[in-house]
């Protein structure tokens, strides 16, 4: 069920053929989750600042049933060394957000995974 979220104000054009899918398969193996749960969205072309700056930024957020908390300061370092690779977006031009869900606040299938955790 993990979810990464790029926001970002470069425009599409810049951002490389097959970054979703390249993104998606990063975050399953970082998490190590099963990338058929990933959802990946990429939102270029925002009308975004950081430090009072518009040159290129970022705002990224990881959503996660587990695989975060103490893990979070090695998926800090790895998500930012990727998207600065990837995106060419300095390390210091974007915050990432860790979000640790529970189970029954999010859904699949017209049921939460609380209660697809039960069967």
């Amino acid at each position: 069920m993990p979810t990464f979220a790029i926001y970002t104000n470069l425009p599409k054009d810049k951002i490389p053929d097959g970054f979703v899918l390249n993104a998606s398969k990063f975050l399953a193996e970082q998490l190590g989750k099963p990338e058929m749960y990933i959802t990946m969205r990429v939102h270029p072309d925002q009308m975004m600042s950081h430090g009072g700056s518009t040159d290129p930024c970022g705002s990224v957020e990881v959503y996660s049933i587990g695989a975060l908390g103490d893990k979070n300061p090695d998926h800090a370092d790895k998500i930012a060394t990727f998207i600065e690779d990837k995106l060419k977006i300095p390390k210091d031009r974007f915050y990432v957000t860790f979000v640790d869900l529970k189970r029954e606040d999010v859904g699949l299938g017209g049921k939460t995974f609380a209660q697809i955790a039960k069967k």
